[in-house]
């Protein structure tokens, strides 16, 4: 396993952990359909934590979709700025941990991905084959 791929499942691992803390912090302050998307998409890192035991390479990827909408998801609403603002510390840490995690996890399944694509180049059909 590459030190990329080492980092890749730390950080899923680490992020589906994070989400214990995250629900219990964003429980109250949701209305309850809200709380079971979150739920779900918790679950998916649950997933891909599994994932990345027993299938690695589909991990990444998962992860990277994953990561692109949970920081997309967190940036975009101003309720998360108003938690910093306001002086909530676990709320903040857990949104800093979180933001960071998603962002290095997108940076890492897209190294890994550019530099698999070095090793091995994407063979066409009918390609000839280094022999």
């Amino acid at each position: 396993m590459t030190s990329a791929a080492k980092v890749i499942q730390a950080l899923i691992l680490f992020s589906a952990i994070l989400g214990v803390f995250f629900l219990w912090q964003a429980q109250p302050l949701l209305p309850p359909n809200v709380f079971d998307i979150l739920t779900l998409g918790w679950l998916l890192f649950v997933v891909d934590s599994v994932l990345t035991f027993a299938r690695p390479r589909i991990s990444y990827y998962l992860g990277l979709v994953l990561s692109i909408i949970a920081l997309s998801e967190t940036v975009t609403q101003p309720e998360h700025y108003a938690l910093i603002e306001n002086g909530n510390v676990p709320a903040t840490i857990i949104l800093v941990l979180g933001s960071a995690a998603q962002a290095l996890l997108i940076g890492s399944v897209l190294w890994y991905i550019v530099s698999e694509h070095r090793k091995d180049p994407w063979a066409w059909p009918g390609a000839e084959s280094p022999a």
